[in-house]
């Protein structure tokens, strides 16, 4: 089956109602996805050419949400993401924020184009800013959630993620949480819920490697939090940053170790490090913030 892959450019766009409306039923109610007005302020700065994506200290960010339709014109799957460029130290990370296809069409090839479209993005702002990808690192990271018995699903997306070179950091070396997205100035409940989730990556060039260096698994959090930074309450993601941070420094090696994801549902030796009652234990309690 064939798809037409386009980038939403305007909040106003039909296609921006459409996208985001799908991402919310699916991710909404899991609290893994920003606010509709977030996601709007990034397109639209994304697509001002006066701006071109916002800036925080010595990284550049550029979000891109991607729309995929069938030859009908129908709806098929929806992916975003945000390419963060380190000029200075030649890395460039690509969040892959949200892939969705929609159940028609999956197992349709939609999904690893999902995650092939990104690389392409990456490249195109790498050479806009004069930058090589052969001679820098390019690191596709994902947030997923540690496996659980009770739902199948959450081995068949980290099984999808193997297959196109992913694996996981360490939960050990790297106890990574997603913040919480809600506006806590106006929430009825305030006290910060960040979700812990496994930090997923492919180091481009370099699939099959059994660690990542450590600089590379620091900017796995710094780049993405200068994505959440643009929504996030400061103190509380300042919070996660210094536990993943401190967690990585008292890691004694220059390398942190990376598991390999289960490439098929049955495969329990790979499963069983990253299910949710072997990943929790990494995470100690936050104080309030």
């Amino acid at each position: 089956m064939s798809y037409r892959l386009d980038e939403v450019t305007s909040s106003a766009s039909a296609d921006f109602t459409e996208a985001y409306g799908a991402l919310d039923a699916e991710f909404g109610p899991r609290g893994e996805l920003e606010r509709r007005e977030v996601v709007a302020r990034w397109i639209d700065r994304g697509a001002d050419p006066e701006r071109e994506g916002e800036r925080k200290g010595n990284l550049r960010r550029r979000y891109h949400l991607l729309v995929a339709k069938d030859e009908s014109g129908a709806l098929a799957g929806v992916r975003d993401c945000h390419v963060v460029l380190e000029p200075a130290a030649r890395i460039a990370v690509v969040y892959l924020a949200h892939s969705l296809v929609l159940p028609p069409f999956r197992r349709t090839g939609l999904g690893a184009r999902f995650r092939s479209e990104p690389i392409v993005l990456a490249t195109r702002a790498l050479a806009d800013a004069g930058m090589d990808a052969s001679s820098g690192d390019l690191l596709l990271a994902a947030e997923m959630e540690p496996a659980v018995p009770e739902d199948p699903a959450s081995a068949v997306r980290l099984a999808a993620y193997a297959k196109d070179g992913f694996a996981a950091i360490a939960p050990a070396a790297l106890p990574y949480c997603q913040p919480d997205f809600r506006d806590l100035d106006r929430a009825a409940d305030p006290v910060p819920r960040p979700i812990p989730l496994l930090a997923i990556v492919r180091w481009v060039g370099h699939e099959g490697a059994a660690s990542l260096p450590k600089r590379l698994a620091r900017a796995f959090v710094s780049h993405l939090y200068a994505a959440f930074a643009t929504h996030v309450r400061a103190a509380h993601l300042a919070a996660l940053s210094a536990r993943s941070m401190s967690a990585l420094d008292a890691f004694e090696s220059d390398e942190v170790p990376l598991l390999p994801l289960p490439r098929t549902t049955d495969d329990h030796a790979a499963l069983a490090p990253l299910m949710r009652d072997a990943v929790l234990p990494f995470f100690s309690p936050l104080e309030p913030r």
